[in-house]
């Protein structure tokens, strides 16, 4: 756990680097820079007392999308070759639903970023869909056995873009749940 808190706050600051030195390049590993009310005035205090969840309610990696004001997780099935990504809402708990068609999932694999198209999926509502995936070999074999994971996840929600970075170093997946 700690290791994955670990890798939760180093991809926070890269985000938070990030949105203040993005290039336009849409396959770079920083493309367009996210919208954030900036970083002026941020009271450390009260970050530290502000407990951050260390996985999401179906045991996946959770990305920040803004500056928490939603969250991201990111699942994948090995035997089903699933990658899922959950909407929720800031404390990272409560599905978020959204009218969107699709989320894009671009991962760093071979020397290039690879766009992957997340449809929705599972339940939905009048409001939208909270769930969305892909049944893709490539992608989740990145997401498992990539030694260095590099990513880029695009949403819209409420008419805000969100480009929230995914960074992780391989580790061991025994005993941890996907």
């Amino acid at each position: 756990m700690i290791r994955n808190l670990i890798v939760v706050t180093s991809a926070l600051s890269l985000v938070l680097w990030l949105v203040g030195c993005g290039g336009n390049d849409p396959h770079s590993p920083q493309g367009e820079p996210a919208e954030s009310a900036g970083h002026e005035g941020h009271d450390h205090a009260a970050e530290a007392e502000h407990e951050h969840p260390t996985e999401g309610p179906h045991g996946g990696h959770l990305i920040e999308l803004g500056e928490e004001e939603y969250h991201a997780e990111l699942t994948h099935d090995e035997a089903t070759h699933t990658v899922t990504v959950y909407l929720l809402d800031a404390a990272g708990k409560v599905a978020v639903p959204i009218e969107q068609d699709s989320l894009t999932l671009q991962l760093f694999q071979d020397g290039q970023f690879v766009d992957y198209e997340l449809k929705p999926s599972g339940e939905t509502s009048p409001a939208g869909a909270s769930e969305f995936s892909i049944q893709n070999e490539p992608a989740t074999d990145a997401l498992l056995h990539a030694e260095q994971l590099r990513g880029r996840l695009r949403v819209t929600i409420g008419g805000k873009q969100y480009n929230a970075i995914i960074e992780h170093a391989a580790h061991d997946h025994a005993g941890h749940k996907h």
